[in-house]
């Protein structure tokens, strides 16, 4: 190995990553800065250091960026990116058995010779909430409730889908968030995000650069995070029929209702949303789901055993 070359993460679906150099991941964390979309991203040292955070769990470049934050030194999670983890090990899963204003449960399982057993349930309530001092409580209740019973869960049932590293909420560790567990700009704690300085003797140049790049160089920077059909391919979950039948469209219609004509253009819409790539992690992840589904729906109806 050389020493510019880095190690390929290894995800709980084997995908291929296509950062396998420090260059490659270098242009990428560039990319991502000089965009200007990322609140506590806008430095490419930043953009390393969450990237390399993401590529302990099996996470790629995007969802690096946008779901991790590092807070205290400690890197943070979003609820939503534990879940999936949990869902897309094929070890463990998990299943909310309340989620109200007032208190989440979430029961968590393993898999045991072929078997989903249960090994515990997280959680967390409105005294849990008063206790810890949980923000937003009065506006998102059962989203930070959800997150915190969900955090907890992970630590306690089946820390290693995280790698090992102790998970947690942005939220958890003081910073500012909105319902949906993202990092409210302006509103971290003191020295969150202080801001980090490139100490390398050609820092300024580069810098003169990364902010005169034009949107062309800036769209072909973005083309290469964009996820290839292969990698799809492999980040989709083995559902069984009875599973999949329980996927619906955003519009409520249940796949296994569905033609198999219509089925095959929802499987084509879907390719072409995550090829393109303009989906948050959460959304990715959704969808990913979906067409998983689809596939597994309109495979049973061609082949007559689901009517």
């Amino acid at each position: 190995m050389t020493e510019n070359t880095i190690q390929p993460y290894q995800s709980t679906n084997s995908r291929s990553d296509i950062i396998a150099t420090y260059d490659d991941l270098e242009r990428a964390a560039r990319a991502m800065a000089a965009s200007g979309y990322f609140q506590d991203a806008r430095q490419v040292s930043q953009c390393v250091v969450k990237i390399l955070a993401a590529r302990e769990i099996g996470l790629g470049s995007f969802a690096g960026v946008t779901g991790v934050h590092v807070i205290k030194g400690k890197p943070t999670f979003s609820a939503n990116i534990m879940a999936n983890k949990v869902k897309s090990s094929g070890r463990y899963n998990y299943r909310v058995t309340e989620l109200s204003e007032r208190a989440c449960s979430i029961e968590y399982f393993e898999m045991f010779d072929g078997k989903w057993q249960s090994i515990g349930v997280s959680t967390f309530n409105i005294d849990d909430a008063k206790k810890a001092g949980t923000q937003n409580m009065d506006k998102f209740p059962r989203n930070m409730l959800f997150a915190r019973a969900m955090s907890n869960g992970v630590r306690w049932y089946c820390p290693d889908v995280m790698n090992g590293n102790v998970v947690y909420t942005p939220e958890e560790l003081g910073a500012a968030v909105d319902e949906d567990g993202n990092v409210v700009d302006g509103n971290v704690v003191e020295g969150d995000f202080a801001p980090v300085v490139d100490q390398t003797p050609q820092a300024a140049e580069p810098e003169r650069k990364e902010q005169q790049m034009t949107k062309q160089e800036l769209s072909a920077a973005v083309q290469d995070t964009r996820p290839t059909r292969d990698q799809i391919l492999a980040e989709l979950p083995s559902l069984t029929i009875e599973e999949a039948c329980k996927a619906k469209t955003s519009a409520g219609v249940l796949y296994c209702n569905m033609q198999p004509n219509v089925l095959e253009k929802v499987i084509s819409n879907l390719w072409k949303s995550l090829l393109n790539n303009g989906l948050s992690p959460d959304e990715h992840a959704d969808q990913i789901l979906k067409l998983a589904s689809a596939n597994e729906v309109l495979k049973a109806k061609q082949d007559g055993s689901l009517n």
